[in-house]
């Protein structure tokens, strides 16, 4: 009797577990596709003046992250008359500094969105330092890490300010919380039935490395890396080995686990909810890079290829797309002695 009471209540256990995990899919599928189905159907070809790159990764995803868009910025800096870009080999450039970028609140300044805008212009002469300090490799960032955090945090107004709604951080603390449940569950069978108290400690200690690695974003990154690096991985190798069962047929044990990691760290980022009156500007973006992708060669054919190419770089889709331009000769801003193009154009 007290047997198959116990496997009425892992069962139970088992439903509550991968009910979870079939709600985190839910959210996934309900909301994080829902931006995607409130995008306005219509043909763009072309954005706003002064839209730059950095307004994809702060309209697609919340924050501008400079660091990863080196091409991006340099051809788009280039196009405005900013600097100039001299070939070195095929992956470094020298870049001249011809002129200042203006302040927001100069006649000469043509921008998209004045929060972007007053974070390009200091992310634009921190770059110049690094300008004048010798060839700059197109692989790596125009700064450091620390360099593009202390300029965000100049700014009181969120990055993500008029793209999200409150309904949207709300589903991603909920979706955290489901991926939390199953461990929970996991470590009250395991201790109350299994006798097993020390799995409590696994997931604890499993929960501080997610905090960190999560939420804390002043730690040096190698130093954050081992150390999160050696929490979660001795915190799982703890839980497995904790977690020995005499009774899982459903492999309950693996799948919160995975779970635990996969959901605050993953699938947290597919649960993606805009309210419709937020989908402009995201739907401009999306539809403009559908239009490189599904237009043909004769529909781009007069498109000036170095003028987009800034937006290419910043929704990563160059390699895709750069054979349907006609390619002209290199830009004035671009100097090359040698006759070859490099990795930038």
């Amino acid at each position: 009797m007290f047997i198959s009471s116990v496997t009425s209540i892992y069962y139970a256990l088992a439903g509550g577990v991968y009910g979870c995990i079939l709600a985190i899919l839910m959210l996934v599928l309900i909301f994080g596709l829902r931006a995607r189905r409130n995008v306005k159907k219509e043909k763009i070809t072309s954005l706003p003046d002064g839209f730059s790159p950095l307004d994809v990764k702060r309209i697609f995803i919340g924050r501008t992250y400079a660091r990863r868009l080196t091409r991006a910025l340099i051809v788009h800096w280039a196009n405005r008359g900013l600097i100039t870009v001299k070939y070195v080999s095929k992956y470094k450039v020298r870049i001249h500094k011809v002129k200042s970028m203006p302040k927001h609140d100069n006649e000469k300044a043509v921008f998209f969105d004045r929060g972007t805008y007053v974070r390009e212009y200091d992310f634009f002469h921190a770059a110049c330092k690094k300008f004048n300090s010798g060839p700059i490799d197109l692989r790596q960032p125009l700064f450091s890490k620390e360099k593009e955090t202390n300029i965000r945090k100049k700014y009181a107004t969120r990055e993500d300010e008029g793209v999200y709604s409150a309904k949207h951080f709300t589903l991603k603390l909920i979706t955290i919380l489901l991926s939390l449940i199953p461990s929970v569950l996991c470590v009250v069978w395991s201790a109350v039935y299994e006798g097993q108290f020390m799995s409590i400690a696994g997931v604890g200690t499993s929960l501080i490395g997610l905090f960190v690695l999560m939420f804390i974003n002043d730690m040096p990154k190698l130093f954050k890396a081992v150390w999160c690096g050696g929490w979660l991985a001795g915190s799982v190798a703890f839980i497995m080995a904790g977690f020995s069962w005499s009774f899982d047929p459903l492999g309950i044990i693996y799948v919160a686990t995975i779970v635990l990691f996969a959901g605050p760290l993953f699938l947290v980022r597919f649960v993606d909810y805009r309210e419709k009156n937020n989908l402009a500007d995201y739907s401009d973006l999306i539809n403009y890079r559908k239009f490189f992708l599904w237009s043909s060669a004769s529909d781009l054919s007069t498109v000036d290829y170095y003028e987009v190419l800034p937006m290419l770089y910043a929704f990563n889709i160059k390699r895709f797309v750069k054979h349907k331009f006609i390619k002209t000769a290199p830009p004035k801003w671009y100097k090359d002695d040698e006759a070859l193009q490099g990795a930038l154009i």
